[in-house]
């Protein structure tokens, strides 16, 4: 191995370390705020909508599983994923799945979260920001170990200029761009993050991050 080539791999090795260190500083706070979103935006509005029997029963079994720390109790597992599956199209169902699916990736089932989020994404009966927010979660939790040019595909179309989870979405494949060497790419969606007026200085603070990190 020539002293270039060592050069290189030991240049980009300490990339690596660094955007992992970015992710592990940032990736639970940036899932975290998407979820208190999703649920602040939607809680109120289900129970206003659940005037029919059937909506208040489903809005009450939500609440009876989400009432204990499905982050370690496998029947609040089950008991929402079940919700989920036996109950497509409804609201209520798609956050069961994605409280059940958020609850399988802390403890570490990345594949049975993945299935789980798969199958909210898919339910084309219930609003596009729950269908999406699952494809946006669906990549989150595969960003350690997930194959880049699959999740980007998979950020695609939540990318588009009227996506409810637009900026997230380009600062997943800003990272994901960054880690399949694609820095030009990283660089530009970083740009114009960084200069998007409308995002919280949190992000734009991580979008700067990314910019310093990818100037060295």
């Amino acid at each position: 191995m020539t002293d270039s080539n060592l050069f290189q791999e030991v240049q980009e090795d300490l990339e690596r370390q660094r955007l992992e260190a970015l992710w592990k500083r940032y990736g639970q706070w940036i899932i975290a705020g998407a979820v208190v979103i999703l649920l602040t935006a939607t809680g109120y509005n289900l129970w206003t909508s659940s005037k029919q029997e059937k909506n208040e029963a489903l809005t009450a079994a939500l609440i009876q599983a989400q009432g204990t720390d499905t982050s370690a109790n496998a029947e609040a597992v089950k008991s929402l994923t079940a919700l989920a599956q036996e109950h497509p199209g409804h609201a209520q169902a798609a956050i069961a799945g994605l409280h059940a699916a958020a609850a399988l990736a802390h403890q570490g089932d990345v594949a049975g979260a993945v299935k789980i989020y798969d199958m909210v994404a898919s339910d084309t009966k219930v609003d596009v920001a729950f269908r999406q927010f699952a494809d946006l979660m669906a990549v989150a939790v595969q960003m350690d170990a997930g194959q880049p040019a699959l999740l980007l595909k998979r950020l695609q179309p939540l990318e588009a200029e009227n996506a409810p989870w637009r900026f997230t979405a380009m600062e997943y494949a800003g990272h994901l761009a960054f880690k399949s060497g694609d820095k030009e790419k990283a660089r530009q969606i970083f740009t114009e993050l960084s200069q998007e007026a409308t995002l919280p200085s949190s992000m734009t603070a991580r979008a700067n991050d990314m910019l310093r990190l990818l100037a060295e």
